[in-house]
């Protein structure tokens, strides 16, 4: 069991995971080496899974689509056929009517035609993404005690070496020091930190936060996507969405639907939240809902930035 400190610790990394020790250690008054300890038995432990910073999908011109799809067979084959496809960004194993969940980022039309002609034999369910969200998960219903940082909303010119740089750090590398980055990437320090800084402070990274450990708080991903009647009833459940605890990702696409990603350690706990989300809109505002459970992560965070480079 975590004592209260490490409790404010935890809560802390999962808002923003790159939080200075400097900073935490005198939230609760401990050393930095204390600090550096504590969060490595957060990791050992296996309460914390990875660091993942999350790139800001806003500032991405890309169309954003995700599909719930049926595989009732060969779902090997589908998984590699999936992991070949460049736009795909995750594939995630479902339990429920719809065995996988693929996300995808599109850089022109033509690729979705490609794209959904593979799937088209499968049945399946998508979103178009207009916006997505990360509200702040809490287990421990602690507030912060340090400010987490403004996102900015600078232009800045993509070139090679900040793809490099955010593509490593959206794979669970989001604490890294720019140090530590410049090894992995193998590309000069003073060039890292320099174009690390520039993209921490253009809002490319909508959240840096630390994933909790999926194993050790026994905690199950339910993904609903939630048809409204209309405009009007979808922009309201996103925006009310926000302000729930468990809730992952909250995101607002079109012909009024939301996609919605929220957290549970208990059926009961997961049965609560469910009732919460449907109830914060009538009934009768709500055309249809899937449900699923993720069961396995494929592959997660493969962002094709090359896109960026070759709308320029």
């Amino acid at each position: 069991m975590l004592d209260d400190k490490s409790k404010v610790l935890y809560e802390h990394l999962l808002a923003y995971a790159r939080f200075p020790v400097k900073k935490l250690s005198h939230i609760i008054n401990s050393s930095e080496a204390t600090i550096v300890n504590r969060i490595k038995n957060l990791e050992k432990d296996g309460y914390i899974s990875r660091y993942d910073a999350i790139i800001n999908w806003q500032k991405l011109s890309f169309i954003k689509k995700v599909y719930f799809i049926k595989v009732s067979k060969n779902t090997k084959k589908f998984e590699s056929e999936m992991i070949n496809q460049h736009p795909v960004f995750s594939i995630i194993e479902l339990n429920g009517l719809y065995n996988y969940q693929v996300w995808c980022f599109f850089n022109t039309k033509k690729q979705i035609s490609e794209f959904e002609r593979i799937i088209k034999k499968l049945g399946y369910h998508q979103i178009e993404i207009n916006e997505l969200v990360f509200p702040r998960v809490t287990f421990f219903a602690i507030n912060l005690k340090l400010q987490l940082p403004k996102i900015k909303d600078n232009n800045i010119k993509i070139n090679k070496i900040d793809i490099a740089i955010m593509k490593y750090m959206a794979q669970g590398h989001g604490r890294d020091s720019f140090y530590s980055i410049s090894k992995a990437i193998k590309l000069p320090y003073d060039s890292v930190h320099y174009h690390g800084m520039k993209i921490l402070n253009s809002g490319y990274f909508i959240a840096i936060i630390a994933q909790p450990g999926t194993n050790k708080l026994t905690l199950q991903t339910t993904s609903l996507l939630i048809e409204c009647i209309n405009d009007s009833s979808s922009d309201k459940l996103f925006e009310l969405l926000k302000k729930l605890p468990k809730v992952q990702s909250d995101a607002i696409g079109k012909e009024n639907k939301i996609l919605v990603h929220f957290l549970s350690q208990t059926h009961i706990e997961y049965r609560e939240s469910l009732s919460k989300i449907l109830d914060l809109i009538p009934k009768d505002e709500i055309k249809d809902v899937l449900i699923t459970h993720w069961s396995n992560v494929i592959m997660n965070n493969r962002y094709p930035l090359e896109y960026l480079l070759k709308s320029k």
